[in-house]
């Protein structure tokens, strides 16, 4: 990267994005009200991405798990497997329906839940009460196990549900939607709008039909005017602007996660062998939601270096034994989790987003890899 283009860029952020218009024959439908014709039309749409029977749009990608976790009826005291590697999110929703998470350990690779720690914790006889089913968070956009985690809640009769926020248009979602009860997705791999819809997919006509009713106070119109409440609900319908907005960048869904490849190839052939930093496992198909390196040690000042240059990071994630919460309210040990342990302490998320220009990206290669180099930190 030449002198002059470095010079011209004055930092990196982690992320920025990269739909910012509506469409005006959608603006206008919106400004006009017209909600449920907006949100067939996104839903139809959707559905073809995502190969799904039939998809549900929510007001926002958290709304859209909590309302899938009410849809398949998870209550007081059931438990589900999670993975202790995850936004605080996906496990706050369900202990918001005051369901208990049973946290399973990681693939030392590829970061997602391992599948032996997933039957490890099925086997286990104080864990096995109440256990409802698994509720497995992609990492990063790397695609599920699906075949052997289906196989797995099958032979024990639990749900699967699946988080894959950001990955609507990737090429494994369509298997993943056919194998799962329920999946859950969205637009944007980072929810920085607030127009951030969600997306529940499944190929259960029933599921759906509850999660529909669930979406709008568990009311049911007996005609005109005349409604019952038959269940307990809430407002989780999107607004219409939500509504054309999300329209407006559907579409450009599959160009961005092409884009956000590109970049991931990029960055794969210039870390590949670099010293004391180990590039990402990619098992199969990968949505590149976030790149993950891992830095041999001293992790924290290398990212330090990275922000003196301008460049923001982050980590995906904390794991959630290490949250006082959790930690206090089930006693978890910081070695509980191994793997997930030592993940935490090596990784680090690099910008990665259909956004980000050419320049950008070779200033986020050259800047690691003379960090890297210089083992100046």
């Amino acid at each position: 990267m030449s002198a002059d283009n470095q010079a011209a860029i004055s930092g990196v952020p982690f992320f920025k994005p990269c739909f910012n218009t509506i469409e005006p024959s959608l603006l206008q439908r919106a400004l006009d009200g017209e909600t449920d014709e907006l949100a067939h039309q996104l839903e139809s749409e959707a559905a073809k991405l995502l190969g799904a029977s039939s998809v549900l749009a929510v007001a926002n990608p958290m709304l859209a798990l909590q309302l899938a976790l009410a849809a398949v009826d998870i209550k007081r005291g059931d438990k589900l497997i999670t993975s202790v590697n995850a936004h605080p999110a996906i496990s706050q929703a369900v202990r918001q329906l005051d369901a208990e998470p049973v946290f399973a350990d990681i693939n030392a690779g590829s970061f997602d839940m391992s599948l032996d720690a997933l039957s490890d914790k099925i086997s286990a006889a104080d864990q096995t009460k109440k256990l409802r089913g698994v509720l497995y968070n992609s990492i990063a956009g790397q695609s599920p196990e699906i075949v052997p985690l289906r196989a797995i809640t099958r032979e024990n009769n639990l749900l699967l549900l699946i988080e894959s926020f950001g990955m609507i248009g990737a090429d494994f979602m369509p298997e993943t939607v056919e194998k799962s009860d329920i999946t859950v997705t969205s637009l944007l791999p980072i929810e920085t709008l607030a127009s951030n819809i969600g997306f529940i997919a499944t190929h259960n006509a029933a599921l759906r039909s509850r999660a529909q009713l669930l979406r709008n106070h568990a009311l049911k119109n007996s005609g005109g005017y005349i409604y019952d409440q038959i269940d307990v609900g809430c407002s989780y319908m999107p607004s219409p602007l939500d509504l054309a907005f999300a329209l407006t960048n559907l579409p450009k869904a599959e160009n961005a996660l092409k884009l956000r490849r590109e970049i991931a190839a990029q960055y794969d052939h210039a870390f590949a062998d670099l010293p004391h930093v180990s590039i990402p496992v990619k098992r199969g198909s990968h949505g590149y939601s976030s790149y993950i390196i891992s830095i041999d040690k001293n992790r924290d000042e290398f990212a330090r270096k990275l922000l003196e240059r301008g460049i923001q990071t982050a980590l995906c994630y904390i794991p959630l034994h290490l949250m006082s919460y959790y930690r206090f309210k089930y006693a978890l040990k910081i070695t509980d989790f191994p793997r997930a342990l030592d993940n935490y302490q090596h990784i680090l998320s690099l910008p990665i987003y259909s956004a980000m220009h050419g320049a950008q990206a070779e200033y986020v290669i050259t800047a690691v890899g003379e960090i890297a180099r210089q083992r100046a930190w």
